[in-house]
């Protein structure tokens, strides 16, 4: 099989008969400039750069199955958080940072009721750029951005099409459960939880279908296209299954039907413990979703939970890859290899690969099936 046929076949569910078809996916970001030997500020010049320092890592440690899609520049952009960016706001090789404060205020849900989520967002996006965008055309800048990650999907797209290697995903969004949690910040929005739960409720309601519209719009013209859902505060790291039922995977749910329903895969990207959600899934059609799991979530149980459900993706270390040998890397992926054979597994890096990952251990990574 080539990489195309490794995933389709993996979306399936079905066994594998040999090893060597099983799909194998680093999540290669910004670790696309260590074996390349190129800063972190070089990679943030943008999509061009990226992809440069992510065919020479390549050529390196070898290709991938299934490729990540965008640069650091682009994903930080997806994210819709303040960041300090490389080469201006830190070291030229020092990795971005998520900046995390209270920006959204309470009153802010009775905009998003009343008048629907981009009232909100927009601005938002406006206000948290570096620097900021202002003056009367900053909506226009703001769209543009979305605009400009779309184009650079598809030139990536092109280039991993050439080498009949599937991407993870073409497009990115994220609950309202999530994004509320990131723009109030965590303390704030816990309490949102317990004084206003009806008022969190109806704004996530809101905002739901309108987040929905525009993910669909954002992959619109792909064949067999995956949007990537973000929700990583909807995990066991942070909230009840009791919170999770009530707050988190109404709206959850809604997203990843709507998305099937719309010839769309959902790939839920959920760092974090996510092992006393994973029972919900089974509530979606089966081989609907891709669930990426860390090392947060005993791999093994996830497995048990949702064999023959939804695909897996997962979960060789960051502490492996970064401190540990060859030997023990193999050891890792052949684990996982054993489990991959009954179907649905995609064998991945537990979210993304650290700076530091040996590059002796990336090439057993790499070469795991072969």
């Amino acid at each position: 099989m080539n990489s195309m046929q490794k995933f389709e076949h993996v979306m399936s569910l079905q066994p594998f008969e040999k090893k060597q078809d099983i799909p194998v996916f680093p999540h290669i970001c910004t670790y696309a400039a260590v074996p390349a030997g190129v800063t972190q500020a070089y990679l943030f010049q943008g999509n061009e750069s990226f992809m440069d320092a992510y065919k020479k890592t390549c050529e390196i440690i070898g290709y991938p199955d299934v490729a990540f899609p965008l640069g650091p520049k682009t994903v930080t952009y997806i994210e819709q958080m303040k960041v300090r960016i490389p080469g201006k706001d830190l070291g030229e090789n020092e990795l971005f940072q998520f900046i995390e404060e209270e920006i959204m205020k309470q009153e802010d849900y009775d905009l998003i009721i009343n008048k629907g989520f981009g009232k909100w967002q927009m601005p938002y996006v406006c206000s948290i750029q570096n620097p900021p965008f202002t003056g009367p055309f900053k909506i226009f800048k703001a769209i543009g951005g979305f605009i400009g990650c779309g184009k650079e999907v598809a030139a990536n797209k092109k280039f991993w099409d050439s080498k009949n290697i599937p991407m993870m995903f073409h497009g990115g969004t994220a609950p309202a459960f999530d994004t509320f949690s990131m723009t109030r910040g965590l303390e704030e929005f816990f309490y949102d939880l317990y004084d206003e739960p009806e008022k969190v409720k109806a704004a996530i309601a809101k905002a739901t279908p309108d987040i929905i519209k525009t993910a669909i719009g954002s992959v619109k013209g792909i064949e067999n296209p995956r949007i990537a859902i973000f929700a990583m505060r909807s995990s066991a790291t942070f909230i009840s299954t009791d919170m999770f039922e009530e707050f988190a995977w109404p709206a959850l749910k809604q997203m990843c039907l709507a998305l099937y329903e719309a010839g769309i895969t959902p790939v839920v990207h959920a760092d974090g413990n996510w092992l006393p959600m994973l029972p919900y899934f089974k509530e979606l059609p089966k081989g609907s979703c891709i669930i990426e799991l860390d090392g947060d979530t005993d791999f093994e149980k996830a497995y048990e939970i949702l064999k023959g459900y939804q695909v897996l993706r997962g979960d060789v270390p960051a502490t492996i890859l970064a401190f540990g040998t060859p030997e023990e890397t193999k050891a890792y992926c052949d684990k996982l290899i054993d489990m991959a054979m009954g179907g649905g597994i995609i064998i991945g890096s537990g979210c993304e690969v650290p700076l530091n990952a040996k590059l002796e251990n990336m090439k057993v990574f790499l070469s795991c099936t072969k």
